[in-house]
């Protein structure tokens, strides 16, 4: 199993040298976009959220009253403080928040970066109040590629990506949750650097491509669970 000897001075300095929501990529963006929409669509529109991981904030679109941001990162947090929100440095193997205190969280695409999912998985379930919903995502069935670090010289995994994760290890997670799982991207679609084309266009009109084709072929780019508690 890959192991971080130091995640949290990792993903300090991470996000002061690099910007993973600026995607230089047209495709790339197109596809993160349409990605976006279909949780947006998941998550209905929660008075309070709790995203775990914020990075760039981008969940902020989610319809909310109030929005806990969740991040090591100081340099992240500082640029998402607003009227609504709040910003909490703290660490998602174990979260500053009392038990059943949450009505909604997301955790989207951060799973596959800890060195503990199952203790992260946890920490949601402890804090979700009966009756929440929690939304998380991790790419699907990765086959995790390494590179060779330069200062080290060990074999270090690409994107930082520690795990890699289907339908069965998912969801062991969350064994005490309702859970709905879908998949999200088929890799045909990725290959041919289809999202442009449906990223103007209702969402529907992605799913019913999307849909077929992963039933076909079982390659999906994300798998999303809702749980709820």
């Amino acid at each position: 199993m890959n192991y971080c000897t130091d995640y949290i001075t990792h993903y300090k300095l991470d996000a002061e040298h690099f910007d993973y929501f600026d995607n230089p990529d047209p495709a790339g963006r197109a596809y993160d976009n349409l990605f976006r929409k279909f949780i947006l669509k998941l998550a209905g529109k929660p008075k309070s959220v709790l995203d775990i991981g914020s990075g760039g904030g981008w969940t902020s679109t989610i319809p909310h009253e109030q929005i806990l941001f969740v991040d090591l990162s100081l340099n992240n947090l500082a640029k998402l403080k607003s009227d609504f929100s709040a910003p909490v440095m703290a660490d998602a193997h174990f979260l500053p928040f009392k038990n059943e205190s949450q009505e909604f969280v997301i955790v989207s695409e951060i799973l596959e970066h800890l060195n503990s999912p199952q203790a992260a998985a946890k920490e949601i379930l402890r804090v979700l109040k009966p009756g929440g919903k929690a939304i998380v995502s991790t790419p699907y069935k990765e086959n995790i590629r390494y590179t060779l670090c330069i200062h080290c010289n060990q074999p270090t995994p690409m994107n930082a990506h520690l795990h890699s994760f289907d339908r069965e290890t998912l969801l062991s997670f969350f064994p005490s949750a309702k859970t709905s799982v879908y998949l999200f991207g088929s890799k045909v679609l990725t290959v041919i650097r289809a999202a442009s084309l449906f990223e103007k266009l209702p969402l529907w009109v992605w799913r019913m491509v999307n849909y077929p084709l992963l039933k076909l072929v079982d390659k999906a780019q994300h798998i999303i669970i809702v749980l709820e508690k």
